[in-house]
């Protein structure tokens, strides 16, 4: 086929000599900030090569240009610092150690002239002053903040950044993207917190509403604290019409219930113990998907619920050990056979995201013999606290058992 025919994509050229270039002229506002007008890269010397090179070229330049929109005044600032004058100065400009009147002042007061109206006044004003300005924290940086102190050994919680990216869609359609990404915190107020309650209200269910709001309120926790701002979090305690739990909410699963869907769990080994677990312990399913074999003693029948190499625990008082049926004691023990103490008792499901892998195949064979909406695999822990209640159970062994919090200091003490 000619190699002159085919239609080009747009930035693609092909020169004299037969070779193939990417050319794009850089955004106008970011031309000071690079340095040049237009970028140039080589990709290939046949159609084929640079057809193939096209895709990485542009994703590579298209990455820089939005790494330069979203650079903030500090790091400009910094950067152009570092870049024209040296390590040397921006690291007093940084220390906040450049004595007045000494040629390291006179050399930033030179640089911010020659840089005056080619980039933003408030970069210009920070290299002259030889002083960085603090960068403004913003929504959209309590929730990358947030996340990344969610995130464990790099790995961010995959479930809790989809929420977080939910959030900020519905964040933007209410606020608008400058609110976000350039309006301190401390300008947010309660209005603006109200304001945003009730637009989820209207697309949402009030508990979903209560969980939804709950994570900003926590990232911005997160944030004052961090930062040391003095502050109010303007979206604590929000009031949610007709939030909060309801008895009727989910219901628990009764003995006839638990009898006539067990069969629907025993075609296979490890499915018949997870399930057989949650339904004699109450425990969490990510509690019972992510145990290592160490976590199970067999000699006495106890289970270990405790933060190991395949999952963490939602809270503090979910570290506990409980007691286990003697048919989950059987079954975890055919499950445990010739596995070493960090092997997990259900390799499956001890990954990222196994506990929703585990979820949706339990209930898929739920649904197969319930249809109630009301009754779910989460049922099971309804229904032990129902037996631990029914069965005359202190309440403080019963929140011991399920792993919930007590609420008060005193139950903080001791080793449980």
């Amino acid at each position: 086929m000619d190699e002159t025919m085919p239609k080009l994509p747009r930035y693609v050229f092909r020169r004299a000599n037969g070779s193939y270039r990417y050319k794009r002229n850089v955004p106008k506002a970011l031309v000071p900030l690079l340095g040049k007008r237009t970028i140039y890269r080589q990709l290939g010397t046949t159609y084929a090569d640079a057809m193939k090179e096209f895709p990485y070229v542009h994703a590579r330049i298209e990455a820089m240009f939005e790494g330069e929109r979203k650079k903030s005044d500090r790091e400009r600032a910094l950067e152009v610092i570092r870049g024209n004058l040296g390590d040397e100065v921006a690291d007093m400009v940084l220390a906040k150690s450049v004595p007045e009147y000494s040629h390291v002042d006179y050399e930033l007061n030179d640089l911010a002239e020659r840089l005056d109206g080619l980039l933003p006044n408030n970069v210009v004003e920070q290299i002259y002053q030889g002083t960085l300005k603090e960068d403004p924290v913003t929504l959209t940086g309590v929730l990358e903040e947030y996340l990344a102190f969610k995130s464990v050994d790099g790995e961010v919680d995959h479930a809790l950044e989809v929420r977080v990216m939910r959030l900020r869609r519905e964040m933007e359609q209410v606020y608008g993207k400058t609110k976000l990404d350039v309006v301190p915190i401390s300008a947010i107020t309660r209005q603006d917190a109200n304001e945003l309650r009730d637009v989820l209200a209207s697309k949402l269910a009030p508990n979903s509403v209560t969980r939804t709001l709950g994570i900003l309120k926590a990232a911005l926790n997160h944030t004052i604290t961090e930062h040391g701002l003095n502050m109010p979090n303007v979206f604590a305690r929000l009031r949610v019409k007709g939030a909060g739990s309801q008895r009727s909410d989910r219901l628990p699963i009764s003995d006839d219930q638990l009898q006539a869907i067990t069969p629907a769990y025993s075609n296979r080994p490890d499915i018949h113990t997870l399930f057989i677990s949650l339904a004699d312990t109450g425990c969490r399913l990510a509690e019972i998907v992510g145990l290592e074999a160490r976590d199970v003693d067999l000699e006495t029948a106890v289970l270990h619920i405790r933060p190991n190499n395949t999952r963490g625990l939602k809270t503090r008082a979910s570290e506990r050990s409980i007691p286990l049926s003697r048919r989950a004691t059987e079954l975890l023990r055919g499950m445990s056979l010739g596995l070493s103490d960090t092997s997990p008792i259900f390799p499956s499901y001890a990954r990222p995201r196994g506990s929703d892998a585990a979820s949706a195949m339990l209930m898929k064979r739920l649904r197969t013999v319930i249809s109630d909406r009301k009754v779910t695999i989460h049922s099971l822990r309804h229904r032990m606290k129902d037996k631990l209640r029914n069965s005359g159970c202190p309440e403080a062994l019963s929140m011991e058992i399920l792993g919930h919090s007590q609420g008060t200091v005193a139950a903080n003490y001791g080793s449980g």
